[in-house]
């Protein structure tokens, strides 16, 4: 239970990191999945490795 409750945690805290530093992105958290959906994300992801290693935004 305990590592559940740590999983949904960082995903609120992806999103919200996600949200503030990827404009025009949509993020949407359901438990402990982030989704990202926008125009052009597909583009942006290739071209920003950011987008690629979202877990760095953990840190």
């Amino acid at each position: 239970m305990l590592g559940h409750d740590r999983a949904m945690a960082a995903a609120v805290r992806l999103a919200a990191q996600v949200h503030e530093r990827v404009p025009g992105v949509a993020v949407s958290v359901e438990e402990t999945t982030v989704t990202l959906s926008g125009r052009g994300l597909w583009r942006r992801w290739l071209a920003d490795p950011g987008l690629r290693w979202l877990g760095g935004l953990l840190r």
